[in-house]
């Protein structure tokens, strides 16, 4: 028996306990400036990044999809620091999410999202998420936490599926 993981769309409700959702309309407040040529979006997500002496950091990561059915069998965690994704193209895309369990994620709460191309998001520090999930080539900005000679093991834990745990996304 194949264990699937439904795709649901993104919102603010359903994935408030993950993190936020980067998008305008997702702004506490929308300021003029410039001498009104231009809107601030204001304040549209929090992020962790200065925590034991990291800095933020924005970087580009370049994803390549999957084979069909994409396997869900790794997810990881950044346990010092948030971290943002957001899309370069207008290319809609997918993230996993899991709540966690005695250290580890909660197999049983696995969500998979689905996200317009022109939707960022930011996972809170420490919640399980399986790595850049495409379904065409597709860069991103990534902002997050970075270290001089830390060592990676520090802010990134990985679970590693056993074989009766893999989970599938079939779309």
């Amino acid at each position: 028996m194949i264990n699937k993981i439904q795709i649901e769309n993104i919102n603010l409700d359903n994935f408030s306990e993950f993190g936020h959702i980067i998008h305008k309309d997702s702004a506490f407040k929308k300021i003029s400036i410039n001498q009104g040529t231009t809107v601030r979006h204001h304040n549209i997500s929090d992020l962790e990044l200065n925590n034991e002496d990291g800095i933020p950091a924005i970087s580009i990561f370049s994803g390549s999809p999957r084979n069909i059915p994409v396997e869900i069998k790794i997810m990881e965690k950044h346990p010092i620091a948030s971290q943002s994704f957001l899309p370069i193209q207008n290319i809609d895309w997918l993230i996993v999410v899991s709540k966690e369990k005695n250290d580890m994620p909660d197999l049983d709460t696995m969500r998979c999202f689905h996200i317009q191309g022109d939707v960022g998001i930011t996972y809170k520090k420490n919640i399980w998420h399986h790595p850049l999930l495409v379904r065409k080539n597709q860069d991103f900005w990534i902002v997050d936490r970075i270290k001089k000679n830390e060592n990676p093991s520090i802010n990134l834990k990985e679970y590693h599926f056993k074989e009766n745990q893999i989970r599938h996304l079939i779309f």
